[in-house]
């Protein structure tokens, strides 16, 4: 086989000539389920039915090798799903299998690239009398949950005191029990609440310091269609307790409401 590559040449040069022709050619690496090439990335999007427009919007997470839809675990029962993914140099391809108790499974396909992530994915629904096997394939299309200026800024690699950390919470009206599950997101100096997400609320800086034996946050977030949430909150350990007061001046009324938040780390 030596001689056909290269004849004539001693075979010490031919390892190298293969070496060197092996370097031209970009090289994938495979990185299985559990192993999390994509860990710790978090993703706002918009999301719709395939080739129609945008109707709604979502939080993707991924953690110890796992992949999560807020919004499908929060409205449908979807939890997370191992993720397997790929590494090129065109960015990550994953692929992740979601499964709810009620409303079938849910087989997602996307890449990362850079700070942007594209997804397609196929929601297998659980059969009705009417349609026993009902199928629909939808998009979703966004941005990492990332501050450039405070990433850029660090150098170090220092961060807030609660960067990194993702809580999952229950949450209701003042005075009522809780009505639905959020999850309160920290990433690199921004603030980012998943059940807020789907009225246009962004991500938003936030300000932390220690204060006893806890640390204590503020943060304001916004949406052009849904006013402003002021939000404080104290972490202990491994709780957090919190509160939001949503304003929204309309030109009939105004709405100005609290809620609370109690609740402790996602797993």
């Amino acid at each position: 086989m030596e001689a056909m590559l290269f004849p004539g040449a001693n075979r010490n040069l031919q390892v190298l000539a293969i070496v060197l022709c092996v370097g031209l050619f970009p090289i994938s690496r495979e990185v299985s389920a559990g192993q999390g090439s994509l860990d710790g990335k978090v993703f706002i999007v918009e999301n719709g039915s395939k080739e129609e427009k945008a109707d709604g919007r979502d939080v993707y997470l991924f953690r110890n090798g796992t992949f999560r839809s807020t919004i499908r675990d929060k409205w449908d029962g979807f939890h997370e799903g191992g993720y397997a993914s790929t590494e090129s140099e065109d960015g990550i391809t994953f692929v992740a299998d979601t499964k709810s108790g009620s409303r079938g499974t849910i087989h997602w396909e996307g890449t990362v690239r850079g700070g942007e992530i594209d997804v397609r994915y196929t929601w297998a629904d659980a059969p009705r009398w009417y349609d026993p096997h009902p199928k629909r394939e939808y998009w979703a299309r966004g941005e990492e949950v990332k501050n450039p200026a405070v990433a850029s800024a660090r150098g170090t690699g220092t961060s807030p005191l609660l960067d990194g950390r993702t809580f999952f919470v229950r949450t209701g009206e003042n005075g009522k029990s809780a009505d639905h599950d959020d999850y309160m997101i920290f990433r690199d100096g921004m603030f980012v609440s998943s059940g807020c997400v789907e009225q246009n609320f962004g991500k938003s800086s936030y300000a932390a310091a220690v204060e006893g034996n806890g640390i204590r946050f503020r943060a304001e977030t916004t949406s052009p269609t849904h006013g402003a949430m002021y939000w404080e909150g104290t972490v202990r350990g491994d709780v957090m307790e919190a509160t939001a007061r949503w304003v929204h001046d309309r030109w009939y009324w105004k709405v100005d409401r609290k809620y609370w938040y109690r609740g402790g780390p996602a797993e």
